[in-house]
């Protein structure tokens, strides 16, 4: 264990990854990511991993549009490939979601992002295995998709460590000291403390206790989130990624004859124990998700379920994550709380964040994330209510 550092970040998912590799790539020097798990090993590893730019905020399009490109042009930006799957992402619209959608995709076209309108006809001779008889239309984010959410954090951070990252993995953080200022100082571990004057809390659903280590209240909530991967009876080889806000469910392709589905917004939180909840999906959630398959696609109905686990999703009070520096802990950094679109952003929120540490002015200015905006009254709204759609 390292002695000294010049910035602990703690927590190994996506957030915590991508906040170190910009960092390193910085040149900020030695920087210690501790992960008392393995890299990945809740929340970011069994995201579905989309990558679009549906978002009804001109900061979330921002940061999606840029992380659309990041993906797209992994090799130049990360310096490795993240198994970045260029499939597009479709919104299907019917009655109740027609309105908000043509107001994102207004948003999104003022963004330069291209988006593709597809009416009831062109959809069904474009994707004959769906069932559309409650659907209008659907917009059709050309140049988004999925990725591979564990390689994806695993090759960035071993990416990182010839610029200085070490990823330690299997140690956890038990502590953050301050010293007579109030600023970081050092943070303790069951292998010794490590001093350093920078400190990023990328704890994910811990994130909230690493807050209180310094003094501060984060207003989370945890809801356990389930996937499925079943098999179909069509090419999904030219299949998008389907988000449905009319049924309420999204899947993608997962290889070659597989589908990958969940539950989508807006939908009811299924509260969990963070450290103590069954990570096996239960036989009413999988039953759930595989009835909203079989209705969108009628030739599913016999289609075999290969597996399914369960997650969970860290709520913030907006749906929106907290990035950014805690005014009253010099030193302190969040970035937590995913709240379900994460995953997407988390590169760009950390090439921000990582310009914010260094004393930078970041390309795209992420202070409306900044972790006291509730103090001061400052919400994200949406378009779509409330849930993840942002």
């Amino acid at each position: 264990m390292d002695k000294t550092a010049d910035a602990v970040i703690i927590g190994g998912g996506i957030f915590g990854v991508s906040a170190g590799f910009f960092l390193a790539r910085k040149g900020f020097g030695n920087i210690v990511l501790l992960e008392p798990r393995s890299l990945a090993a809740v929340s970011t590893g069994h995201s579905a991993a989309a990558i679009r730019t549906l978002y009804s905020n001109p900061l979330t399009v921002q940061l999606a549009k840029r992380s659309v490109e990041m993906f797209r042009n992994s090799k130049e930006v990360f310096g490795c490939d993240t198994l970045f799957t260029p499939s597009g992402y479709l919104v299907l619209m019917g009655d109740e979601s027609v309105e908000a959608g043509k107001r994102v995709t207004q948003l999104e076209r003022e963004q330069g992002i291209r988006i593709e309108e597809l009416d009831s006809i062109a959809l069904k001779a474009r994707y004959p295995m769906l069932q559309l008889d409650d659907i209008q239309c659907g917009m059709l984010e050309v140049d988004s998709g999925f990725a591979d959410p564990l390689k994806t954090t695993q090759v960035m951070a071993e990416t990182a460590k010839p610029w200085g990252l070490k990823v330690i993995e299997g140690v956890g953080a038990t502590g953050i000291e301050v010293d007579g200022n109030g600023g970081v100082s050092s943070v303790t571990t069951s292998n010794g403390s490590v001093s350093t004057r920078v400190v990023v809390n990328a704890a994910g659903g811990w994130g909230r206790i690493v807050a209180g280590w310094v003094g501060l209240n984060y207003s989370f909530r945890w809801s356990r989130e389930s996937d499925i991967v079943m098999e179909v009876p069509f090419d999904n080889h030219d299949m998008p990624w389907i988000s449905d806000p009319e049924l309420r469910f999204y899947c993608r392709p997962d290889g070659s004859g597989n589908l990958l589905a969940g539950l989508g917004f807006p939908k009811e939180i299924d509260p969990l124990d963070i450290d103590d909840y069954d990570k096996n999906i239960d036989a009413p959630t999988r039953d759930r998700i595989q009835g909203l398959v079989n209705r969108r696609f009628p030739g599913t109905a016999n289609s075999r379920i290969i597996r399914g686990w369960s997650s969970m999703y860290t709520i913030s009070d907006d749906w929106h994550p907290l990035v950014g520096q805690e005014p009253e802990v010099p030193g302190y950094y969040a970035c937590v709380a995913g709240c379900g679109h994460g995953f997407k952003l988390a590169p760009p929120m950390g090439e921000a964040l990582a310009d914010i540490i260094a004393g930078e002015t970041p390309n795209i200015d992420i202070h409306p994330l900044r972790p006291d905006r509730f103090i001061e009254g400052e919400y994200f709204q949406s378009v779509w209510g409330s849930g993840n759609r942002g």
